[in-house]
């Protein structure tokens, strides 16, 4: 089930994000990967910059996370991440 997360998820979306990209530790070019990925202030900041966070859940786990932002009459999808070990299993391609 997909759904709009609340604040209430802020440490799992943390998490997911974080994980995320430690498997592209190597690909994301040198100068834009950090560890962490993204800290709780940036993800605040992307938050109170009007990005909405939608999740994905599989028996209440949650297991991907896509961040929206609607600008002007489009809406981009700012983040797109699946927890490692629910990778290659069409998560993504269910939350697009």
């Amino acid at each position: 089930m997909i759904s709009e997360l609340s604040t209430s998820h802020f440490k799992e979306v943390l998490e997911i994000i974080n994980d995320a990209a430690l498997v592209y530790k190597g690909v994301i070019p040198d100068d834009r990967y950090k560890e962490p990925y993204m800290s709780a202030k940036e993800l605040k900041e992307e938050i109170d910059d009007g990005v909405r966070f939608f999740g994905l859940f599989e028996d209440s786990t949650l297991v991907g996370v896509m961040g929206i932002q609607e600008v002007r009459n489009i809406t981009l999808i700012r983040h797109a991440y699946v927890a490692p070990k629910y990778q290659n299993r069409g998560i993504g391609k269910k939350m697009l």
